[in-house]
């Protein structure tokens, strides 16, 4: 199956996981996957730098030190990184490690706040305790564009399937769905990504990085 264009419409992240999925949820604060998980029967592993209180039952828990998680290999079904990479030095490695720890064929899924969540005027009366544009939270490094993503996702051989803005709670989001290939093993490599000159379409960005047409396996399940 070749893929040539992106989807607009991206499911969130729970609409991607299916009964016996192993699904890491990397920034597992307020375990918001566990109650699906355990609905539709799917192993959920948390990561963080420090475990949060109230670890629901059956969920497990890893570490993440240095930008390293304590997982192995090609590990998990469904990767998710929720409102984690703006707060990121370095999203090439951090998303070379998601890469790592999703199987071949694997999903990811990332949501951020996009640059319009950066456009909104913010308090001037720091003492309201308003949270009204991406830099009152001194912990944000960048937004990010869906063309940053998607350039992000390509530079570490992940395949975008779905890119677009939503609203998360509020904040104007990008989101995206992406695929390990079923050929990789582990993504031990990313090439820098500026696509300028290249033709439009996802198919054409992909032969322009990684020297061949992007494919998967036409029983691959899609979002829907």
């Amino acid at each position: 199956m070749l893929i040539s264009n992106l989807k607009k419409f991206v499911p969130h992240a729970w609409e991607v996981i299916t009964c016996g999925m192993k699904v890491v949820d990397c920034g597992c604060y307020g375990w918001r996957l566990a109650d699906h998980c355990s609905r539709v029967g799917a192993t959920l592993i948390g990561v963080d730098q420090a475990e949060p209180p109230e670890r629901p039952h059956g969920v497990e828990f890893a570490m993440i030190r240095d930008g390293v998680m304590a997982l192995p290999d090609g590990y998990a079904d469904v990767v998710v990184a929720s409102h984690i990479l703006e707060h990121v030095f370095d999203p090439v490695a951090f998303m070379r490690e998601l890469m790592r720890v999703a199987r071949p064929g694997g999903f990811i899924w990332i949501e951020a706040p996009s640059e319009l969540s950066a456009i909104p005027c913010a308090s001037d009366d720091a003492e309201d305790h308003e949270f009204l544009n991406f830099w009152d939270d001194p912990t944000h490094i960048r937004p990010w564009t869906p063309g940053a993503m998607y350039r992000l996702a390509l530079s570490c051989h992940c395949l975008p399937l779905g890119i677009g803005r939503y609203d998360a709670g509020g904040i104007p989001a990008t989101r995206m769905l992406g695929r390990k290939p079923e050929e990789a093993v582990v993504a031990l490599t990313s090439r820098y990504v500026s696509l300028r000159g290249v033709d439009p379409g996802v198919g054409n960005a992909w032969a322009h990085v990684w020297g061949e047409r992007p494919k998967l396996p036409s029983s691959m399940r899609h979002a829907r």
